[in-house]
């Protein structure tokens, strides 16, 4: 796995300040799809074979419910994403931490596939 190379490729689309639309877990979390919106298109950064998957944000972020929130309320813009090979039980993984205040998201996984919609 080569990190650096998915890295590259995510910045090639310059996710600096671009709105995060959804966050979603499927197959008791095997699966993380994040979409975030491009220029001319929507991203989806597909993790597969998650191993981890946390997120952090404060309590107050909370306390109106999201899926009440039009698409211009959803406070979650990408300010960083860091994407790095770990070992992990000896095998190759892939650690990624998303920064979109006041959310921060970390994720081990198998592959990260890039996606457009």
């Amino acid at each position: 796995m080569n990190a650096q190379k998915i890295l590259n490729e995510i910045e090639e689309l310059h996710y600096w300040d671009a709105r995060v639309l959804q966050m979603e877990a499927s197959f008791f979390g095997d699966e993380i799809r994040i979409v975030f919106e491009d220029t001319e298109f929507n991203v989806i950064l597909l993790f597969t074979g998650c191993s981890k998957f946390s997120f952090v944000t404060s309590v107050n972020d909370r306390l109106k419910p999201l899926k009440e929130l039009t698409k211009t309320q959803i406070p979650y813009f990408i300010q960083d994403i860091e994407i790095t090979d770990v070992q992990i039980e000896g095998k190759s993984m892939l650690k990624c931490n998303i920064l979109m205040p006041p959310l921060n998201v970390e994720v081990v996984c198998n592959t990260i596939l890039i996606g457009k919609e």
